[in-house]
């Protein structure tokens, strides 16, 4: 996993219906195959593109792009890419981030399909839509997580979590099988594909307000589960749960445990996949501060990173994570 104030991110069509995701898709990979390259999805890519944050236009670089009335469909199938769309509002970065992806691994792989405007004139706090296709074959079991293919709000953190009075969200996602977006998630479908991974927002936090920016020396991990697809894909901690809290009608449970780099993982699990949710999230961070202890996190801790995306475990055929709509919005 990878890694306002009064920032909105929206993840939205714009203006544009899934059948343009559809056909962008088709088209990218009639295009592929006209120029020679593998079909899309055949495993084998071993460009990292290791930019990690760097900036792309949404073009070029190599990858696939199809421009259609100043819409820019990109495909990117990176391991690790920095896509930074210019924008005249808000900024953000998306990432592939096949971190877990090796030499032994095996599958199709994953490739991330991002949408932006040429003339880099969105709607205010507005972003482009983004979809994620992915298979791979099951991992170790010491190491199961293939990627976190995600979204993550850029100029806003660090912040002083005491410094924040709300952390607004509105999201709509769906997953399903194939290689285009499904309108709503089909659970025992996704089920018969064997389908592992889970939908959250990561956050990194810290005493240091440089540690907290690093998801590797960030002393704690906080996540905010939308979805677990199966126990295969379960936080730390699970069997063990804590206290609960509801937000927008929707019951959130902790489960907390340690990582493999000693890091504490603090996750809100929802007891039911929740497609939508809108409300504010920032009480499941006061109630971590105000259980007090080196467990969890003071309320002086720093907020160094949100970000917003998939896990890819495993799964036995293509399926698609989209995210239509995603909106933040981080106040004093």
């Amino acid at each position: 996993m990878v890694f306002g104030v009064g920032l909105l991110v929206n993840a939205v069509l714009v203006a544009i219906p899934v059948g343009g995701s559809v056909g962008a898709l088709l088209g990218i990979d009639a295009h592929r195959a006209a120029t020679g390259q593998k079909p899309l999805f055949t495993g084998g890519n071993s460009d990292d593109g290791m930019s990690n944050g760097g900036d792309s236009t949404g073009g070029g670089g190599g990858h696939d792009t199809i421009t259609n009335n100043g819409v820019q469909h990109t495909l990117y199938c990176d391991l690790s890419y920095g896509i930074t769309p210019p924008s005249k509002t808000e900024q953000y970065t998306l990432n592939p981030n096949q971190w877990g992806v090796t030499s032994d691994s095996t599958g199709n792989g994953l490739c991330m399909n991002v949408t932006t405007l040429v003339n880099q004139t969105y709607a205010p706090q507005t972003a482009p839509e983004f979809s994620i296709t992915w298979q791979f074959d099951h991992g170790p079991q010491t190491a199961p997580v293939h990627g976190y293919p995600n979204i993550r709000v850029d100029n806003v953190l660090p912040k002083e979590i005491d410094q924040i009075s709300e952390l607004n969200l509105d999201l709509h996602w769906t997953y399903g099988v194939g290689d285009t977006p499904a309108e709503s998630t089909d659970v025992q479908a996704l089920k018969n594909e064997n389908l592992a991974t889970n939908v959250a927002i990561d956050m990194f936090l810290d005493a240091d307000a440089d540690k907290s920016q690093n998801a590797s020396e960030a002393k704690f991990e906080v996540m905010v589960w939308f979805w677990m697809s199966n126990e295969e894909a379960q936080p730390h901690g699970w069997g063990n749960p804590g206290i609960s809290r509801t937000l927008d009608g929707t019951k959130f449970t902790l489960y907390t445990g340690k990582n493999d780099k000693e890091q504490y993982v603090l996750s809100w699990v929802t007891d039911v996949m929740t497609e939508r949710f809108t409300g504010d999230i920032y009480p499941l961070i006061t109630d971590l501060y105000n259980f007090g202890g080196s467990d969890y996190p003071a309320k002086d801790d720093y907020l160094g990173s949100l970000s917003f995306g998939t896990e890819a475990y495993s799964v036995n055929s293509n399926v698609t994570f989209w995210a239509e709509q995603y909106k933040i919005d981080i106040k004093s």
